[in-house]
């Protein structure tokens, strides 16, 4: 298992972000060659959804079940996605802190691995390094579309 872990402060109130972090299709907006298709929508835990991403030849679908939802109260929320595909396992999601009306701080993360875990156990490093730098970057895209 490859834990990565990315924080950003955000100039927007918690509802704004939690509003465009849960807006699952928008996520096409901002992670590169992905594609976002909601296959179940209940709003909230339950909601099941794939991200294909596709590079040159290769396709990788990454099937997700969000696991648990609790939107802003109190200035905080967070939301929590099990990854359910036959490639990739774990869970990804994160936190929001409200530091004032307009400023929220994202804690993102992804505990991922590739399956089987027994046969791909030597890939951690590799998932580190190439996921940290792939999620800030997204991330960081996610932040000028705000």
């Amino acid at each position: 298992m490859t834990r990565i872990d990315v924080r950003l402060e955000l100039p927007h109130s918690i509802g704004h972000v939690w509003n465009r972090l849960t807006d699952w299709p928008s996520h096409s907006a901002w992670i590169p060659h992905t594609v976002v298709d909601v296959t179940t929508q209940t709003n909230g835990v339950g909601t099941e959804f794939v991200g294909v991403t596709r590079i040159g030849p290769i396709r990788l679908d990454d099937p997700m079940t969000v696991s648990e939802s609790r939107p802003p109260k109190r200035g905080a929320a967070s939301c929590m996605v099990t990854k359910t595909g036959l490639v990739l396992g774990g869970t990804a999601g994160f936190t929001l802190t409200a530091l004032g009306d307009s400023t929220t701080r994202l804690d993102w993360f992804e505990d991922i691995h590739l399956k089987p875990t027994s046969l791909f156990w030597w890939t951690a490093p590799f998932v580190f390094i190439v996921g940290t730098i792939a999620f800030r970057s997204a991330l960081n895209a996610f932040a000028r579309t705000l």
